[in-house]
């Protein structure tokens, strides 16, 4: 952050004996490995950032880099905490080591089946009922809020594959509890990052992604896919929209602070809002192309069900495991915010205003 300096005429002012008051713009910098034209980005972040530029009348001035240019998917947290960012997006799920206690509760994307739901449920858990992840923060010298998630997850191929005899033995990207439910339905489950993933898809190192149908658009993944099948695998809500730089954020007025926070929930819908549509877009345009929309079998269906039905109990076992002795107390109390944010949802429909408002009043105006 670097605060301007005062003009040769404050400065001659000052020196006469007139009181001027120091100038406070602030040049703020921000990055995401996105690209300018994913969904993220251009539905939530730029839009997010120009209006915090204008609400402080230009007191807050931000420049964004794209594209990973300012860091990839791993590196965006420690650049962000460092300060070589004064802010970032962050995704919890590659940062595992440095963000325990919430990656563990968003590697469970197999029950994320309403995004909005469990963007809820997330914003409230980490800022409001998660000590350890606040303190995981505080470790990584950084303030995170505004968490949101991605559209609902599916399954895209390079081929047909929608039955459990296609799926075995195919390369399917997929992290976290994801990759556990592939391997268990007889997948080979490959970690990489989305950024990776069309590479991955163009030298044959992936038969197969789970993701959003916005992906088949955002990362190209419809010069590769043939089929994309239309049952959900979940959601994957462990998007960290807004990362600042602990420093960087103490330094910033009180109105500043007061304004981001203000512009948190707006931030989260508008992401999730917008994974729909252009989903249905990216499908349509799949479609035009050859590509075609399946259902998984029945076996298929079945087993997918019986891993969401365990896959609270399943990451339990996993956090326990893995070193995490309140596991059980993470994963029990996101599992009932979850149920509290579904109620919500049957009330808020398909009414983002609605949304929110619940956001603004369950968890920004609590904190």
């Amino acid at each position: 952050m670097k605060t301007k300096m005062l003009s040769l005429t404050a400065a001659a002012a000052l020196s006469a004996g007139f009181m001027v008051p120091q100038a406070k713009a602030l040049d703020l910098t921000f990055g995401t490995y996105v690209s300018p034209t994913s969904t993220t980005f251009r539905a939530g972040t730029e839009p997010f950032l120009q209006r915090l530029e204008e609400q402080s009348n230009g007191d807050m001035k931000w420049e964004a880099f794209t594209g990973g240019a300012m860091g990839g998917p791993k590196e965006l947290l420690g650049n962000a905490g460092s300060g070589v960012l004064d802010a970032s997006g962050v995704v919890d799920i590659y940062v595992k080591a440095s963000l325990p206690h919430s990656s563990l509760v968003s590697g469970m994307l197999i029950v994320g089946e309403d995004p909005a739901a469990m963007a809820g449920a997330m914003n409230e858990f980490q800022l409001l009922n998660c000590p350890k992840c606040l303190e995981d923060h505080e470790k990584n010298n950084v303030i995170a809020m505004g968490f949101t998630s991605t559209g609902t997850y599916h399954l895209i191929c390079k081929d047909e594959v929608h039955t459990k005899d296609q799926l075995a033995g195919k390369k399917v990207r997929a992290v976290g509890g994801m990759g556990r439910a592939m391997q268990s339905l007889g997948a080979t489950a490959v970690s990489i990052t989305t950024a990776e993933m069309y590479e991955a898809m163009q030298r044959g190192q992936m038969d197969c992604a789970t993701g959003s149908a916005a992906w088949l658009d955002t990362y190209n993944l419809k010069d590769f896919s043939k089929s994309i099948v239309s049952d959900s695998l979940g959601s994957y809500f462990g998007i960290m929209g807004f990362v600042m730089n602990k420093d960087v954020w103490e330094e910033l007025s009180d109105e500043n602070r007061a304004i981001i926070k203000a512009n948190m929930p707006a931030l989260v819908a508008d992401i999730v809002w917008a994974y729909e549509p252009e989903g249905v877009e990216a499908i349509k345009n799949l479609e035009a192309a050859g590509g075609k929309v399946y259902e998984f079998d029945q076996t298929l269906k079945d087993e997918v069900a019986a891993l969401r039905d365990a896959e609270y109990d399943t990451t339990i076992a996993v956090g326990k495991e893995g070193g995490l002795d309140n596991s059980e107390e993470l994963v029990t109390t996101f599992k009932t915010l979850v149920e509290k944010w579904t109620g919500i949802m049957e009330e808020v429909g398909d009414d983002k205003e609605a949304f929110i408002e619940a956001l603004q009043r369950e968890v920004y105006d609590k904190i």
